[in-house]
């Protein structure tokens, strides 16, 4: 380029032939030979800059650097998997990210009555609140259908390794909150709720999540979304370490209390003088076995009733677990105790009950049996039967009679009785239904009767 600059230049000098242009000429040549001055000057420059090595751009503070050709082709990596199944390592990070979850859709139909709130938590079977056959005008309501996807579920987990062990954090949600009657009279929206959230480091648990009171491995597998009523089933804020100990363990816990001395219509009457209260957490002891073919387990919780006028602490024990039997899997279990309460879901209502002069303890029991027989590689099928009872009280009686005819749902119980039999079909990886018959029957210490016939359906689609 500089050759052809010189010609050009010396092209135009050789045309002018005017004396009256001297001056201009010799503007011009000492143009020229400027220009070719600073041309090699450039060219000594490019030439030095190309044995240097590559510099990192300079930056601004608050300016973003540009990315470099080896960034763009680090971030063009593809996705590296987890230290768990279906997780996969956050780009930049050690921490392993799980996303989980499914959406389900359920169906009901009630042959006989059920209980009015179904809007709230209780779509699902609550026989301890079954309709009374007398005096309910809720048990003359047969033949009632609700389909809902408020159980649909969504979740998160990470794991992340540090010096003292792998930290675990869950947090999962589903739509089955208290939602009234908007969601269907309006869009059929439903409210989320948590379900867990909490942290793991080793072997101690911060956080909410299910009881440690729960054996979840002895639970017999039910369409309903509730599981069989002589179980616990609850989740709850708590402090939790397990201490390993060979093939089995030890675990404790602090948990969040909850105390319920008095049933409706008594709970709601803010003059009633005796409000509830807490002031001692819950502490449960779970030792459990774990074998390749069965498991067991052993457990304890004891818990304090406090209102403005008494206290009582109140006991449960529990003993459960499963083991393969024939082609299939044998589960079960049996707990009870003094004022169990909501350690055990058919008495959630009838833990403790205020006298006036004295907070007495309802004294319950329930066990369950449930056998999950394998028909082929894609169905099987579940048989269950499961009691409960309560101990008798000389004030249950006249609560009876007083609540007869005004909230007939929470007449207390001497006994109930339950029986399912289901068909589950995993269509395919991703995708299982199932259909489900439960029968229940409740029984006041008025020998009241209120009876559950019930079709449960299900079908679900996992996200993985």
């Amino acid at each position: 380029m500089r050759r052809w600059v010189i010609v050009l230049a010396f092209m135009i000098l050789g045309t002018a032939s005017f004396p009256a242009y001297g001056s201009e000429l010799d503007d011009l040549k000492a143009a020229v030979r400027l220009l070719q001055q600073r041309i090699e000057e450039l060219e000594k420059r490019q030439k030095a800059e190309a044995c240097q090595p590559e510099k990192a751009p300079v930056t601004q503070p608050g300016q973003t650097p540009a990315r470099q050709p080896e960034q763009v082709a680090a971030a063009a990596k593809p996705v590296t998997a987890g230290t768990s199944p279906g997780s996969f390592l956050i780009p930049g990070t050690n921490t392993s990210l799980k996303i989980y979850g499914n959406v389900r859709v359920d169906a009901t139909y009630d042959f006989a009555g059920r209980n009015n709130d179904i809007n709230n938590n209780d779509w699902s079977s609550a026989v301890f609140a079954q309709p009374l056959d007398t005096n309910s005008a809720n048990r003359e309501r047969k033949g009632q259908f609700y389909a809902t996807a408020r159980a649909s579920r969504l979740g998160i987990v990470t794991n992340t390794p540090s010096p003292w062990g792998d930290l675990e954090v869950k947090l999962e949600g589903d739509f089955n909150a208290p939602n009234d009657y908007m969601s269907e009279l309006g869009s059929n929206g439903t409210q989320f709720r948590l379900r867990h959230a909490y942290g793991r480091w080793g072997n101690l648990l911060v956080g909410q999540t299910w009881s440690n009171f729960i054996d979840l491995r002895s639970y017999p597998e039910t369409v309903d979304f509730n599981p069989l009523g002589d179980v616990t089933l609850i989740r709850q804020t708590q402090l939790r370490y397990t201490l390993p100990l060979g093939s089995s363990s030890l675990a404790f816990s602090v948990e969040n209390p909850e105390s319920l001395s008095s049933l409706p219509p008594y709970q709601t009457r803010s003059n009633a003088g005796r409000i509830d209260f807490d002031r001692v957490p819950d502490f449960v002891v779970n030792w459990s076995l774990h074998g390749e073919k069965a498991h067991i387990s052993a457990r304890a919780v004891t818990m304090e009733y406090r209102n403005d006028l008494h206290s009582q602490r109140g006991y449960a024990l529990g003993l459960s677990g499963s083991s393969r039997l024939g082609p299939g899997t044998l589960v079960a279990g049996i707990q009870g105790g003094d004022g169990i309460g909501r350690y055990m879901f058919n008495s959630i209502m009838q833990g403790a009950t205020e006298t006036g002069s004295d907070l007495r303890l309802w004294r319950a029991m329930g066990w369950h049996l449930g056998y999950t027989f394998p028909w082929s590689s894609a169905l099987r099928s579940n048989f269950i039967a499961g009691q409960t009872y309560f101990g008798m009280d000389e004030i249950a009686n006249a609560y009876g009679r007083f609540w007869a005819g005004k909230a007939d749902e929470f007449v207390p119980n001497k006994r109930i009785d339950q029986a399912s039999i289901n068909l589950l079909w995993s269509i395919t990886k991703n995708v299982e239904a199932g259909i489900e018959y439960s029968w229940g029957r409740r029984v006041t210490f008025g020998d009241e009767e209120g009876v559950q016939h019930r079709i449960n359906t299900m079908i679900q689609y996992n996200f993985f």
